[in-house]
């Protein structure tokens, strides 16, 4: 199992070459970012800190040789458009109106409709065109980034499915996220925490079908434990190939 949480201090090329095996992209994706304005014109968050959270992004992707760099932070005056818990038809909205094609284009907001909500992303939208829409909260953080781009190329939840997928990984093909290499993970979305971890120790005593205890990799930034560490050389592979595999690729 391939995590990067040790590597900070490592350059792309330094991490590719440790990990060759793993296709290059060798691209630094141009990301525009929108921070909406709240009810008292105040944004919440300051330019430096999205800077850092998008650049601390980043070195989860340096192994396929992936960087994101902020070229433009703009704000949106209306502040109907920094809460979605009762207008969540403005998400679409506020992209018509002001979304850089062929871009990633990260919008910073307040509230979604459900308050346990971190961020947004459409699976898979950075191989489609105009697709690379990501919502973050604003209070959440570097991690909640790193997790939406992962969806953004492709990359599902270790969890999906909550226990359908067995530790054996007998059906890690057709259950949980399809990539092999995660391990089974029976985390229900939004239960306690406190029911699974103890200081990113995983400590439930659920069994699957088979009646085998789980342990999934806690460390793992496509899960919600807040533990993140790195990908799994499989979800680096299905990144890659969902990039340099589609038609279309953003400038």
């Amino acid at each position: 199992m391939l995590l990067v949480c040790s590597s900070g201090s490592l350059n792309a090329q330094s991490l590719h070459h440790l990990n060759k095996d793993l296709p290059c992209i060798d691209k630094t994706f141009q990301v525009y970012v929108h921070v909406m304005w709240n009810e008292e014109r105040m944004t919440n968050i300051t330019a430096d800190i999205i800077k850092e959270e998008i650049e601390g992004a980043s070195m989860y992707f340096d192994p396929i040789c992936v960087r994101f760099e902020v070229c433009k932070i703009d704000t949106f005056p209306d502040w109907n458009y920094d809460d979605y818990r009762t207008h969540p038809e403005y998400m679409s909205e506020i992209v018509s109106m002001i979304h850089e094609k062929n871009r990633i284009n990260i919008y910073y907001i307040s509230e979604f409709d459900d308050p346990n909500i971190c961020g947004l992303a459409r699976l898979k939208g950075i191989a489609m065109e105009n697709s690379g829409v990501v919502y973050i909260k604003k209070a959440c953080g570097s991690g909640t980034v790193a997790h939406e781009l992962g969806h953004l190329f492709g990359l599902k939840h270790t969890f999906e499915g909550s226990g359908k997928e067995l530790v054996d990984g007998s059906n890690c093909l057709t259950e949980g996220d399809g990539i092999c290499d995660t391990p089974a993970d029976p985390y229900v979305p939004f239960e306690p925490m406190t029911l699974y971890l103890e200081e990113c120790e995983f400590i439930s005593l659920k069994t699957d079908d088979n009646g085998d205890f789980y342990q999934p990799d806690v460390g793992n930034v496509m899960s919600y434990y807040p533990c993140a560490c790195g990908f799994t050389r499989g979800q680096y592979l299905k990144m890659a190939q969902n990039y340099l595999n589609s038609n279309f690729k953003m400038w």
